[in-house]
């Protein structure tokens, strides 16, 4: 039963995270971690997260910015890896406290003053790739601060999901080529691969829809509650209020 009911979570994640640029593992990975594990987590929803951006990248590719993909992406690719391979050397407890820190006040920064927008500057957007790459390969949760940086910049809401699936999914390949050649995965959750790969592009293609139907100020409110949502939950994780599932 709480399987199943994880799986009706995945579904509602790649909907919302198919608005919102990101949001799929924060929302599964806790959930899952119950079950199975927090490391076996992190990798299985990161075959999830590659699904779901798989979907979102082929239904909106004509509006990918390769120019910001390229910036942000390489980076963003090469400090995954780096973030893989530490996953059973560093504790991510403490990484996650200070993302949590960092998007809330961006987040609040952000709804106070809606007119502000990041300079698209090289090197902001070769710094937000480290960050988010590394992230991802570590925790897992990569999504915010990628849709911090990108939400930031003047692209409108289809470029912006596009753009962040394209750098998502490159992270994505990186990162569960890495758990896969270390032998990561334990055989026993093989099975929940095609389950969610079925249950990314259910999920994806009504979150697309829902995504053309909304105005552009819209959908950057919701990236911002999203945003304060997944702060939060990093905030409460280090303070042991919630159990995102770290060992």
């Amino acid at each position: 039963m709480i399987t199943t009911l994880f799986f009706v979570v995945a579904f509602i994640a790649a909907a919302v995270a198919s608005v919102a640029g990101f949001g799929t593992a924060t929302i599964t990975i806790p959930f899952l971690a119950l079950i199975i594990g927090f490391k076996q987590a992190i990798i299985l929803i990161a075959f999830f997260h590659g699904f779901s951006n798989l979907f979102k990248l082929i239904t909106l590719r004509q509006s990918v910015n390769v120019r910001l993909m390229l910036l942000y992406g390489i980076p963003s690719v090469l400090t995954a890896i780096a973030g893989a391979y530490l996953l059973d050397i560093i504790a991510p407890e403490g990484i996650g406290l200070g993302i949590g820190i960092f998007l809330i006040l961006f987040a609040v920064y952000s709804l106070v003053n809606p007119s502000r927008t990041l300079p698209e500057r090289n090197y902001i957007l070769v710094a937000g790739g480290l960050l988010s790459g590394f992230t991802a390969g570590l925790i897992g949760m990569g999504g915010a601060i990628r849709g911090a940086f990108l939400i930031s910049t003047k692209i409108r809401k289809e470029m912006y999901i596009a753009t962040s699936a394209a750098i998502a999914l490159c992270t994505d390949i990186a990162r569960i080529t890495t758990y896969v050649s270390r032998g990561n995965l334990e055989p026993q959750y093989y099975w929940y691969i095609p389950v969610l790969f079925v249950i990314g592009f259910a999920g994806t293609r009504l979150g697309v829809k829902l995504l053309r139907r909304l105005p552009e100020p819209t959908v950057k409110r919701v990236v911002m509650v999203m945003l304060l949502l997944a702060s939060i939950s990093f905030i409460l994780n280090y303070l042991g209020i919630i159990n995102m599932g770290q060992g």
